[in-house]
């Protein structure tokens, strides 16, 4: 995958080095690269941004920079150039280590100090751009994938704790990787490595605002404020997003609000040619209400419909390219469509996250207990810990091997009781933490699948927007109230049409949402009585979704799948009991059972011990 890679070691040379940059080559990248004595410094890359080669020096020779992704603005300063690596390294050369926590980017960058010979590694303020580092016995590897560390044959093991995190949340929480010694660089952090000697440390977290929590009454001026405020906040990072590269942009669009924003905002800062897709079945919600938008701002759109045909070959290359970190189901039904456009396209827009910032969870009933506690109380630890948790415990005690689940059984619950010590009030915290690794270390994951083809931006993770829903009071993210009436007064038209999952305009009551809230609760439990067949006959209630891998793990690949569950070398690798796996396959043949999820991560493991172990 693009990214930054650099190898410091006396005892490791230039063709382990080559072989790092080589395992990191998927796709006849381009190369930038610089070795000295025991430094080697290279940027594997697109092409598209910051074309100038790197590393970029200082005029003095005592800095160089490396850098993958692209920085926006440096506090009040927009970055209005196309070398985003000499903006960087200016910033730093002015204001040295302070200057990290007013950059506004979704970047990662290495600084190298040859006159101290010491090494920064910066990551920005939300981890966007992974970057995994390993040290041990004076060698220091840092990599976008932990694949080409691992060509160094140092000495790595199986870390138990993150085959906890698959199994519980469908990929990793914290920095960790699969391997004990390797780690990921946390967000809004540097790391400073000198004469053997690492040191991190953090410049920024999410803003804790009191009041956010605790004002419920507001004036008709207020509310007018705040949507100002965000319209504004939203257009200017929208600008950021479009004032390069404007002809080679690319948007997905699905049937909510996410990126009806994107497209709105790309349309109203005259962005040519807009061009969109959406992939899913022709009648499911996204494909509809996505293809109603994009003719309502005259976007060039195409359909993709997702085929059971090259799942495997896709699966395998996700999980290749994620390093085994991240769940396959998510991210691979959009390889087909990224294929598609890669010859044309250089640039992928997209909003992640925005959602939940502005209030789509609260409405959750776990959630809901949370609001308004200013401490912990026993229920809302156990809310933080398992609010993510995906799997029941009786049957991850059926499948796995009695002796290694011990190893596994508990470890998940470290990092979000390591949330509920760090932050007071339980509502802050579950923001954090759905920000921090359901964000960064799930849904993002999509982006390593899209950054091997693409060069990717997210307004979602723009600094002013993040702190904007982080200030902005509880009480107006309740059903998404600000973040929906900011749309529905700058694009009526918009917002007039339904989006997915309501089935409802944007500009819908609050009490049109609450009974369909109520209709969606009811229409699983009636499916699963006589009253189903009844159901059936409505159309409304039956929308496929984008993907039916849990038809399609009873049907099209069932044959497939199984062969892999319970092959050999899958059961011989003393994880798995091997009548518990037969059990669960056998359930999810049933109507009604659904073990989909669980199945990719069985799936995805084994991919996982054949690509790096075995």
């Amino acid at each position: 995958m693009p990214g930054i890679t650099g190898l410091i070691s006396s005892k490791q040379g230039e063709d382990v080095f080559n072989a790092m940059i080589k395992s990191l080559n998927h796709n006849n990248y381009k190369v930038d690269k610089w070795s000295k004595n025991n430094i080697n410094l290279a940027r594997i890359h697109l092409g598209y941004v910051n074309k100038s080669v790197q590393p970029v020096f200082s005029k003095d020779k005592r800095y160089g920079l490396i850098l993958t992704g692209e920085v926006f603005s440096y506090g009040d300063i927009e970055n209005e150039s196309n070398d985003d690596s000499g903006f960087l390294l200016n910033i730093f050369l002015k204001d040295g280590e302070q200057a990290f926590q007013e950059i506004d980017g979704q970047y990662a960058a290495c600084i190298y100090d040859f006159v101290e010979d010491k090494l920064f590694l910066i990551s920005d303020r939300f981890g966007t751009r992974p970057l995994y580092y390993y040290y041990e016995e004076n060698n220091f590897l840092f990599a976008p994938e932990v694949k080409a560390i691992l060509k160094t044959k140092l000495n790595t093991r199986i870390d138990y704790s993150s085959i906890s995190d698959l199994f519980h949340f469908g990929h990793l929480f914290g920095n960790k990787t699969l391997f004990n010694n390797i780690k990921q660089l946390p967000p809004a952090s540097y790391l400073i490595y000198r004469m053997g000697k690492i040191e991190i440390k953090n410049y920024w977290d999410f803003p804790e605002y009191a009041e956010a929590y605790e004002k419920i009454k507001f004036s008709r001026n207020e509310i007018n404020n705040y949507i100002e405020e965000m319209q504004e906040i939203y257009a200017k990072a929208m600008k950021r997003q479009i004032f390069r590269n404007s002809s080679k942009l690319l948007i997905p669009l699905s049937g909510g609000l996410d990126s009806r924003y994107v497209i709105a905002y790309a349309s109203a800062l005259k962005t040519n040619p807009l061009v969109t897709f959406t992939f899913g079945p022709e009648n499911n919600e996204d494909q509809v209400y996505a293809k109603m938008v994009a003719r309502e701002v005259d976007a060039q759109h195409k359909s993709f419909i997702v085929q059971p045909g090259n799942i495997w070959e896709d699966a395998k290359y996700f999980s290749f390219v994620s390093d085994g970190m991240s769940m396959i189901n998510g991210p691979i039904q959009i390889l087909p469509s990224l294929r598609d456009f890669s010859v044309r396209k250089e640039i992928l827009i997209a909003a992640q996250m925005c959602d939940v910032l502005f209030g789509s969870t609260l409405e959750r009933r776990r959630i809901k207990y949370l609001i308004g506690r200013d401490h912990f109380d026993g229920k809302s630890k156990g809310i933080i810990t398992n609010i993510f948790n995906l799997f029941q415990p009786d049957i991850l005690q059926s499948i796995f091997d009695k002796s290694f689940l011990e190893k596994i059984d508990k470890q998940y619950k470290e990092i979000p009781l390591s949330y509920i010590e760090k932050y007071k009030r339980p509502l802050h915290s579950y923001f954090n933490l759905i920000m921090n690794e359901h964000g960064r270390r799930g849904t993002l994951g999509g982006n390593l699948l899209i950054n091997t083809l693409y060069e990717t931006r997210m307004p979602s993770y723009d600094n002013e927007l993040v702190e904007f829903a982080y200030k902005l009071p509880v009480e107006l993210k309740k059903k998404q109230f600000l973040y929906r009436k900011a749309f529905i007064n700058k694009f009526p038209d918009l917002a007039a049409i339904k989006r997915e999952g309501v089935n409802l305009p944007i500009s819908a009551s609050n009490i049109r949402l609450e009974l369909k809230s109520y209709e969606n609760k009811l229409i699983p439990y009636l499916k699963s009585t006589s009253a189903s067949k009844v159901i059936s006959k409505f159309s409304r209630w039956n929308k496929p979704s984008y993907v039916s891998y849990n038809e399609w793990f009873k049907n099209d690949l069932k044959q497939e799948m199984e062969a892999i569950i319970l092959d050999k070398k899958t059961l011989s690798r003393g994880l798995y009991n091997e009548n518990g796996l037969k059990g669960m396959l056998r359930q999810h043949s049933l109507p009604g059972v659904d073990h989909s999820r669980l199945i990719w991560q069985i799936i995805n493991l084994e991919y996982f011990f054949r690509n790096f172990i075995d």
